[in-house]
């Protein structure tokens, strides 16, 4: 399997990175999308990822720099290059609906269209498996902002195991999230201290050894987490590619 980081930025564009997305691909070129902030259409056409292979998204909470991106993702497979075979979106609760507002915010009288779409979605139940094909995904919730239906999750793909927090403060969902993933990308928004909805560097630091995971990258960094040269943990940066 390999990631290809999109965006790892947070929502202020802090170190000028793009907004939160991650490209995942298996050995058959296939793609799966986890998150997909307002930048992630022109970081897949930068990377070179053609839109018609990704064949799923999945959605942690309904911040633009998570899922704006999306209305741009499905303008350009209805016009652009238009898809002729599905695409399904996974997320929290009314993900469709969602979707579709958003839709209709930013290109008013698109929305009827995406019927010309093999377009469907699925919604996941906090601390419930959702299958889709071979893909398997597990939903639970963590501590971010509730009007935004904040979720971590963990991909099973292929004998692998992809894990995100999401965006979240403290929270034993970590420790389940985490657990026995080949991969897990950690939100890490601040350096120091605790703030509700976002983790800092110094709170992940001190429950680095209980989080049971292969390898465990961060996120989501504001300035002081991207320039600090005391983290030892892994920093992700657009471009990245990790295989595992």
């Amino acid at each position: 399997m390999k990631l290809t980081v999109l965006g790892c930025g947070d929502a202020f564009g802090n170190g000028g990175r793009s907004n939160t997305s991650f490209a995942l691909c298996n050995d058959d070129g296939e793609y799966v999308l986890i998150d997909c902030g307002a930048t992630t259409l022109i970081r897949l056409k930068q990377e070179k990822i053609s839109l018609h292979d990704i064949s799923t998204v999945i959605i942690t909470h309904f911040h633009g720099d998570h899922y704006g991106g999306l209305p741009f993702l499905l303008i350009c497979a209805l016009f652009e290059h238009p898809r002729d075979h599905p695409l399904t979106i996974i997320g929290p609760p009314e993900i469709e609906k969602r979707v579709f507002a958003l839709q209709e915010a930013m290109y008013p009288d698109t929305t009827s269209k995406l019927s010309n779409l093999t377009l469907s979605f699925l919604e996941y139940k906090a601390g419930s498996s959702l299958k889709h094909a071979n893909k398997f995904v597990e939903a639970l919730e963590v501590k971010h902002s509730p009007a935004s239906v904040p979720y971590g999750i963990r991909l099973n793909w292929e004998n692998k195991i992809f894990a995100f927090s999401g965006d979240t403060s403290l929270t034993d969902s970590l420790f389940t999230i985490s657990k026995n993933a080949d991969l897990f990308i950690c939100e890490c928004n601040y350096l120091h201290g605790s703030n509700y909805g976002h983790l800092s560097y110094e709170e992940i630091n001190e429950i680095r050894d209980r989080l049971d995971c292969k390898q465990i990258w961060l996120s989501h960094m504001n300035d002081e987490v991207i320039d600090s040269k005391s983290i030892s943990i892994n920093r992700l940066s657009d471009g990245l590619n990790i295989e595992f």
